[in-house]
């Protein structure tokens, strides 16, 4: 008497898990970079409101990153605005939107593994 195993379902099983779990990290990019960039775009100074409108996000979901920031060249005053000079007090308004975008990677995250893993 033998009993056997076929891994070749644990294999088909693991292999949709990865590919699930590169979703789930491309949808918590940006998720994160939705966030930052409303964020932002709502703590900007706003003198002309050029530079909130120009506020933008990269998202590369194949490799699970994302840039929130200003990168219209036009918009190099904005670091002026985020760091200050010795005649410009600084404003910051992207690095408060993205340390509030990685208090929420954890909720972002479990909810996405939620939707994309089986239970």
């Amino acid at each position: 008497m033998n009993v056997d195993v076929d891994a070749r379902a644990l294999r088909r099983q693991m292999y949709r898990m990865f590919h699930d779990v590169d979703a789930a990290g491309a949808d918590v990019a940006t998720e994160w970079a939705d966030h930052v960039q409303a964020h932002a775009v709502a703590d900007v100074a706003v003198d002309t409101g050029w530079l909130g409108e120009h506020i933008d996000k990269k998202v590369n979901p194949g490799r699970m990153t994302a840039s929130v920031g200003v990168f219209d060249p036009r918009g190099y005053y904005g670091e002026f605005i985020e760091k200050g000079t010795e005649s410009i007090t600084a404003d910051p308004f992207l690095e408060p939107a993205a340390e509030d975008g990685n208090r929420r990677l954890p909720e972002l995250t479990r909810r996405a593994l939620d939707r994309h893993l089986p239970s």
